[in-house]
């Protein structure tokens, strides 16, 4: 008994640490879903600061503006413009007249490569030397003065290195460019790949030059081609001028860009500036109530995704200043586990009084510790983590309602029902309210449950719940003056899932009977079935066994529903109580038709080891054709420890002869056990009294109810009753059924006449004649 209660406080231990864990966890729920009921005003408790959407967007554009586009220097371009300008040496056409000696007047055209200036004039030139020159381009002299040829190609690779530090970019290009904003503020310009290459520039998208403005490439050629000689710099500038709006020095890279954006956008959400908060100060309103006042009058409004959002940063905020003052934090923790300890007690009082049978019980125990806490789990998840409606809660308390009163009770259901139902308000921060719509779909849905016959059950009880719910729903918000409007979808709500449950059930029906040992009056029909193997088998190799179990069937379920027992579970036992027997069926009196009986030649321990042995074998068959669990007891406890009286008196008579001592009566008597619950009980004293009345010459009523009354008492002498739950008050009630079947069974008929001119047979009428 010790090891029970330790059993049985660790169980309770082990209630207490999941309610309170899912209670606890976390310390402040949100307590608020999207379209909630609010009653009253709610005012920040602290202040805090939250981060506005639209000002961490705007933030998030500042930030996307900021960054820069990056550009990459594009070494082709300059190549193909340094190899045209050292191709012009090569190509240029001879002058067909000679160039004027003095510079262009202001305003005209300015001289190009095929009208060049003419050479330079000293006093100490030559006059044959000046004439050639003059008769020669400034290309063809370039090209016969290798000095000359040498200095212009430095220049060219002078102009290489200057053009790294002309801007010319392609910035009007609508498929190259594709950033999620217009141009950014800044460029980023990436140069030439180097062994010791400088950081990357960063300057303004104003110091770009797009190769699409005329005057900024023009201007740009101008500066390039100063450190050429005045004679081909015009040459070289009209050719920069060409090439520069072909070839923009600097491509632009969108990738880089984009990546650029993106981190800016991602530093930003990872810190948002100050300016994308707002502040909030204690006993400011951040909720109004859900009725408000408009110029079209009162109209009920839920609560708004973004009054979730200001709750839920209150909430944040709240629960960080509570957790900086030790004291209180701790304070709350144990106040709230305080009063879920104290349910837990009050239900493991409730067990050990009422129950105390479970206490020693290591299997059913543990299982409906995990029912609790699988419903309180669900609940948590539904409720606390996908915010739903409160009122689903009506799932998981009726969930546990239905499987407990099918695995043990209604009573034993409906104590564990409310103690769901208190557990799971107080992990929402629930109200009275719905405590009452939780209490009356759970006590209406446990309360049709005492007899699951029909497929449809299941389903009739929840709708019949849910109906109940929804009127609790209705009533209570009727009560809290609550708009119609929030009433509806509340009700919505407890229908749905009051609804659901039903099917949810009928599912998981055959795991429940599975885990819990136990048959469902539906599944027991379906063993009532006479085309059950077992059952034909019986009729088959044993038919009077079989005609004997049909007829305690009948014996049994009027005897159960008198004292309020489960009659189908009575009468499904009785059918199959005596299967051993096919093994051996003509060793029972029952099934011999003949007058010699098998065991006039055996020795009464041979016999008793035959007799006895057909409950080993009737348990051996329920196992091999998978008969429920539940009719177990039947099988092995419907003879109990009682006494084999007729090999007993036999087996002393033949001592008693050889001058022996009798034979110790525990050496005759089954082995047990004996029944431990109501229908098993009563199937013993239905067998034992069948078997009396029948063996007796003239049943006649007042004879059948002294021997039903004999051996119920002989019976509770022999303590066979001794551990089972009835009561001397149904012993009673159970007598007076059997006494009244069992007269109903073999009550006196009418002797019928024999017809005329035939022969009388045995059991008709005799006509006596009249003088």
């Amino acid at each position: 008994m010790a090891g029970n209660g330790i059993f049985a406080t660790v169980i309770a231990l082990l209630l207490y640490v999941a309610a309170a864990t899912m209670d606890l966890w976390p310390a402040e729920p949100v307590g608020y879903r999207l379209g909630q009921y609010l009653p009253d005003d709610i005012h920040a408790r602290v202040g805090f600061r939250m981060i506005m959407p639209d000002l961490v967007e705007k933030a998030r554009r500042r930030a996307e503006r900021s960054a820069p586009a990056v550009f990459f220097y594009d070494p082709a371009a300059v190549d193909e413009i340094t190899s045209a300008l050292r191709k012009l040496p090569r190509r240029a056409p001879a002058a067909s007249q000679p160039a004027p000696t003095t510079a262009p007047a202001p305003g005209s055209a300015a001289p190009t490569a095929t009208a060049p200036a003419a050479a330079p004039q000293g006093p100490s030139t030559p006059a044959k030397i000046v004439e050639d020159a003059n008769m020669l381009s400034p290309w063809q002299q370039l090209a016969e003065d290798p000095n000359a040829l040498k200095l212009y190609m430095e220049n060219v690779d002078r102009l290489a290195v200057a053009l790294e530090g002309a801007y010319v970019v392609r910035l009007k290009d609508a498929e190259e460019h594709k950033p999620t904003l217009r141009w950014p503020d800044k460029a980023l310009l990436v140069g030439p790949r180097k062994p010791k290459q400088a950081a990357p520039l960063e300057i303004t998208v104003d110091e770009l030059t797009d190769i699409t403005e005329k005057g900024e490439i023009d201007r740009t050629a101008a500066r390039l081609a100063l450190g050429f000689g005045e004679a081909r710099r015009k040459a070289v500038e009209a050719k920069l001028r060409t090439a520069l709006a072909e070839h923009p020095i600097y491509r632009y890279d969108r990738r880089s860009t984009q990546d650029h954006m993106d981190a800016a956008v991602a530093e930003v959400d990872a810190h948002p500036p100050d300016d994308a908060y707002k502040e909030y100060s204690a006993g400011e309103l951040i909720a109004p109530r859900s009725i408000r006042k408009g110029s079209d009058g009162e109209r009920a409004v839920g609560l708004t995704a973004q009054e979730l959002e200001v709750l839920q940063a209150e909430r944040r905020q709240f629960v960080a200043e509570l957790m900086a003052q030790p004291f209180q934090y701790w304070s709350r923790l144990v106040g709230r586990s305080a009063i879920i300890l104290l349910v837990v007690i009050m239900l493991a009082a409730y067990v050990a009084r009422y129950h105390a049978d479970l206490i020693g019980d290591r299997r059913a125990l543990p299982v409906f510790l995990a029912v609790l806490v699988a419903m309180l789990a669900a609940n948590k998840v539904l409720v606390g983590i996908l915010l739903l409606n409160p009122y689903v809660a009506l799932l998981p308390a009726m969930m546990a309602g239905a499987v407990i009163t099918l695995a043990r009770n209604q009573r034993f259901a409906l104590a564990l029902g409310v103690t769901t139902s208190i557990l799971l308000v107080l992990q929402m921060r629930g109200s009275m309210e719905l405590f009452l719509v939780l209490l009356a779909g759970m006590t209406a849905f446990i309360v049709q449950l005492a007899e699951v016959r029909t497929r449809t059950k299941l389903i009739s009880s929840s709708a019949v719940a849910a109906g109940l719910s929804v009127l609790a729903v209705v009533i209570t918000g009727l009560a809290g003056a609550k708009p119609w409007v929030f009433s509806i979808q509340d009700a919505i709500w407890a229908a749905g899932c009051g609804l659901m449950t039903g099917f949810v059930v009928q599912g998981a029906l055959p795991l429940i009977e599975s885990v819990f040992h136990v048959a469902t009056s539906l599944t027991l029909l379906e063993w009532c079935d006479a085309s059950r193997p077992l059952l034909k088998r019986l009729a088959m190799e044993a038919p009077g066994t079989y005609n004997h179990s049909l007829q305690l069937g009948s014996l049994c379920e009027a005897a159960s529903e008198a004292i309020g027992a489960r009659g189908l579970l009575a009468r499904v036992g009785a059918y199959y109580h005596d299967i051993g027997k096919i093994n051996k069926a003509e060793y029972f009196i029952e099934n011999q038709a003949g007058s010699l009986s098998k065991h006039a030649k055996l020795s009464p321990a041979m016999s008793l080891l035959i007799i006895i042995g057909h409950v080993k074998d009737g348990l051996e068959l329920a196992r091999e054709y998978g008969l429920p669990k539940v009719l177990y007891e039947f099988i092995t406890s419907h003879h109990g420890t009682t006494l084999v009286q007729y090999f007993y008196n036999a087996a002393a008579e033949q001592r008693k002869e050889a001058a022996d001592r009798a034979p110790d009566e525990a050496e005759f008597r089954y082995p047990g056990p004996k029944p431990t619950s109501k229908e098993p009980a009563i199937l013993m004293l239905a067998d034992a009294a069948e078997s009396s009345v029948r063996a007796m010459n003239d049943p006649a009523p007042g004879r059948i109810e002294h021997q039903v009354h004999v051996m119920i008492n002989r019976r509770l002498m022999d303590g066979q009753l001794d551990e089972c739950e009835l009561t001397l008050k149904e012993v009673h009630q159970i007598e007076s059924s059997l006494v009244k079947s069992l007269s109903s069974m073999y009550h006196t008929r009418i002797a019928y006449p024999t017809p005329p001119n035939q022969k009388p047979a045995p059991g008709d009428a005799k006509v006596v004649e009249r003088p």
